[in-house]
């Protein structure tokens, strides 16, 4: 009966010890959250004001239209920057990535370039992906401005090469605090439908220089815009889906101890009673 004791003790003290981790870790994904739902709220308002000038930009260039406007023809290849995690325990966060990118991916001539340690460990085994491109900065743990203006200019650089037909960035929509979607933004060529305004039917601005000019001088302040922001965004899921990992893991082992600890104590008062039983049983013999 004490093996028995000692291993439900044993296995209540372990489980004890992983919950401080588990939140602990839970703690650091809440500040975490915090943080990045400040930064997500304070690009959203810039990455709309750099959207709205390129589409203006967009509607009123009056040279033919600029090659960042159409898919580079007679390439097959398409570049997919796929922002996961570094870190891990943050449940089906990067399984849901993978998966929508499964499905909309062509393995055999698309370009899949990771952002994300658990990205290019994943895609580096996955021999289905013939071309899996790990040269790119690792924005996803500091996005410093030097990272995001080098990330911008590889994009550019393998876009105007003509070495793939267009750049898509799949990232992690935030909807709330337990609800993420994966989705897929087109950064080249410029997916902006501009809205033509009435009264610029009568008087249309005039752009000095040329619009043609401002929207190749803008460009990489507004790629640069978009990745940051999206990055941001599904750095939030990323931390509200690991600390939502960590609530169920808390509340799984607050639920796993007090079945340990009614068992414990069950087997506890057994082993009292029979040595109480005992005790008797051999004072009464002794009597006799």
């Amino acid at each position: 009966m004490s093996l028995g004791l000692n291993k439900t003790k044993r296995r209540i003290a372990s489980i004890r010890s992983t919950q401080k981790i588990t939140k602990a870790m839970g703690m650091v994904a809440a500040v975490k959250l915090r943080r990045f739902r400040d930064i997500v709220d304070r690009c959203e308002e810039y990455t709309r004001g750099m959207h709205e000038v390129m589409g203006e930009l967009l509607l009123h260039d009056e040279q033919t239209k600029t090659h960042y406007s159409c898919e580079n023809e007679g390439v097959q290849s398409t570049l997919y920057i796929v922002v996961t995690s570094s870190l891990g325990l943050c449940a089906g966060y990067n399984n849901s990535i993978f998966k929508f990118l499964e499905s909309i991916v062509d393995p055999e001539h698309d370009i899949v370039a990771p952002l994300g340690e658990k990205g290019k460990t994943h895609f580096g085994h996955d021999a289905k992906y013939k071309t899996v491109d790990v040269t790119l900065p690792p924005v996803d743990k500091t996005m410093s401005a030097k990272q995001i203006t080098q990330l911008c200019s590889q994009i550019k650089a393998a876009f105007n090469e003509k070495r793939v037909k267009k750049v898509v960035l799949v990232y992690t929509h935030y909807v709330n605090s337990i609800s993420f979607v994966p989705e897929q933004e087109t950064l080249l060529p410029l997916s902006i439908e501009p809205t033509p305004r009435v009264d610029e039917n009568y008087c249309p601005p005039l752009f000095e220089p040329s619009a043609r000019t401002q929207i190749h001088s803008l460009l990489p302040y507004y790629l640069g815009s978009r990745i940051y922001y999206r990055i941001a965004e599904s750095q939030l899921c990323e931390q509200a889906s690991r600390r939502n990992a960590m609530d169920n893991a808390n509340d799984n082992a607050d639920e796993l101890l007090n079945k340990l600890t009614i068992e414990y104590n069950k087997a506890r008062q057994t082993a009292i009673t029979q040595e109480i039983v005992e005790v008797v049983s051999g004072s009464a013999n002794a009597t006799n």
